[in-house]
């Protein structure tokens, strides 16, 4: 027996013969809480120093990781069921932290799918008063997880929001927590068209993004693409490399906006964008891409007017042509 398979039995008579039997009390939830951490820490240190081959039959074994969210889960259960609300005696106060141990194990097999009925819980705690009872490093770790989910299902608002939370919420002297923050707040905050300031960069090292901030800034897409393959590993490694691909699009919108404004006409030319990519040195563009591309923005909102195909222009709306990102998605 490893060290996780006896934390697992552990884990079960705690939930058996404490979290179910002892119904009046919940004084040991912090005892539980670092049981659930020890848990999952060591189940993942445990699949790390196990070297599985691989099956014939081509199925994979369930890890430890995987199981150790299983025992948590129903642990979980039991708490929800709790009927009291009272802080001082109700399991329920626990629903938060196992939430945020849930998430990050969730988040780390890719089952977000499994993450609903975990975040229906919160909110239902959060109608019922019981959300005030939870600590604050419980609401930060939550609204960052809850962050990047949204952020992944593309609900932008709500991304904003909880990473907003996240941060400014986060104590200052976690610098590196607040760094993994900002690694999912700025793609979000440029989508909707809020660009990070370099001093901001600089201060939690995030100059990886510097570039990319700079060519969507100023339309360059060449300079997009540039930067996104100079710092791809680190991207990818953050599980953020094809949101950032999608900036390409509001780069786009930027050199759209700045011909417009050039021309000083509600319709143009599409070879005026086709010389604009040129001079940007992008030459795998041709014109039937370019009114994909446009298209697209059209339909997104990002761009207010419509294409006539026998002409060759795109021609603006004479009102607000270029909404604000931020209206998109609210």
């Amino acid at each position: 027996m490893n060290v996780s398979e006896f934390l697992f039995q552990i884990m079960q008579v705690f939930n058996k013969e404490v979290i179910q039997k002892k119904k009046e009390e919940n004084w040991f939830m912090p005892i539980f809480y670092q049981l659930c951490t020890d848990l999952r820490t060591l189940a993942k240190k445990v699949d790390d120093m196990t070297v599985k081959e691989d099956d014939d039959e081509g199925e994979t074994e369930t890890t430890y990781y995987e199981q150790s969210a299983s025992y948590i889960m129903e642990a979980f259960r039991a708490c929800v069921s709790d009927v009291r609300n009272d802080p001082g005696t109700s399991k329920k106060v626990a629903i938060l932290n196992m939430t945020n141990q849930l998430f990050r194990i969730y988040f780390k097999i890719n089952k977000l799918n499994l993450l609903k009925p975990l975040i229906r819980a919160v909110e239902n705690a959060q109608q019922s008063g019981l959300y005030d009872s939870f600590s604050m490093a419980d609401k930060v770790s939550f609204n960052y997880f809850l962050g990047r989910k949204a952020m992944f299902d593309a609900k932008l608002a709500l991304a904003e929001s909880s990473l907003l939370y996240a941060f400014r919420n986060c104590p200052p002297e976690y610098v590196e927590n607040k760094r993994r923050i900002l690694i999912y707040l700025i793609p979000v905050k440029m989508f909707l068209g809020q660009m990070p300031k370099k001093e901001l960069l600089h201060k939690y090292e995030l100059d990886q993004f510097v570039q990319i901030v700079e060519a969507v800034r100023i339309g360059n897409v060449k300079k997009l693409d540039e930067a996104l393959w100079r710092d791809e590993a680190f991207f990818i490694q953050c599980g953020i490399y094809l949101m950032l691909e999608k900036l390409r699009a509001i780069a786009f919108r930027k050199l759209f906006k700045f011909c417009s404004v050039l021309m000083e006409n509600h319709m143009i030319h599409l070879d005026v964008f086709l010389t604009a990519l040129r001079l940007q040195n992008v030459t795998d563009i041709d014109c039937d891409e370019l009114e994909c591309i446009i298209a697209n923005l059209i339909y997104d909102g990002r761009i207010k007017g419509y294409l006539s195909h026998q002409h060759k222009k795109l021609v603006l709306s004479k009102k607000e042509a270029f909404p604000p990102l931020s209206s998109i998605y609210m």
